[in-house]
């Protein structure tokens, strides 16, 4: 029944792949998935969650899926949401229960893309903001009544929540309702005073997360 006890498992959190515009892959179409994942098990990378920008392709999931699972490794659906916050917008990784969301042909993932990008042109550009700021982008979220969580996704950098939100904003976003519920985590925070800057902000100690958000295959896992 406890055939290792406790086990520590290596998580990328913010993982592209070549249907994202910024990703680069030069090979052959049929062979990517399986490079794809021989970069992730060379890094012992056990849980990947593929997050492209403002854009989920099903078909492409449930091809890795299909194959990680022979290897072992749990692919989780997701994406990464350019949200109409701050001056240039916020890039949010949110993570996808993939028993609700996907249901057979059903995609309730494109389905919440197309509502919250709704009149938008060009929306799988990094850059291009949603219609729906924070608490919105949540409420919206939350009527589909399936199970969902948010990491801010480079915070330090560009189009992170450091950069694009003060304390006083911050602080107001954390009190709306659902986000202490489904803001888990942030990524990539570099900066050791920011730590309990942003727990005093939040009202609580988000998970310190990291991903390599790879351009290209040999980004996996750096």
């Amino acid at each position: 029944m406890f055939g290792n006890g406790a086990e520590t498992v290596l998580v990328d959190f913010h993982m592209h792949t070549h249907r994202d515009k910024e990703f680069s892959f030069d090979g052959e179409d049929n062979s990517f998935i399986v490079e794809y994942l021989n970069a992730m098990e060379s890094h012992n990378i056990r849980i990947g969650i593929i997050t492209n920008h403002n854009k989920f392709d099903i078909g492409e999931y449930k091809a890795l899926r299909k194959e990680a699972k022979k290897r072992d490794i749990l692919i989780l659906p997701g994406v990464e949401l350019s949200i109409k916050e701050g001056s240039n917008g916020l890039h949010t990784l949110i993570v996808f229960n993939p028993e609700e969301w996907i249901e057979g042909d059903s995609n309730h993932i494109d389905n919440f893309l197309n509502i919250v990008f709704r009149d938008i042109r060009n929306r799988d550009n990094a850059n291009t903001r949603c219609q729906t700021d924070v608490t919105a982008t949540l409420e919206e979220l939350e009527k589909y009544n399936r199970d969902y969580f948010v990491v801010f996704a480079h915070i330090e950098q560009n189009n992170g929540l450091l950069k694009e939100c003060d304390g006083g904003l911050i602080k107001s976003l954390a009190i709306t309702p659902y986000f202490r519920k489904r803001v888990l985590g942030v990524q990539k925070l570099r900066t050791y005073d920011n730590v309990p800057k942003i727990a005093s902000w939040l009202g609580y100690a988000p998970a310190l997360l990291d991903g390599s958000d790879p351009k290209k295959i040999d980004d996996i896992g750096k």
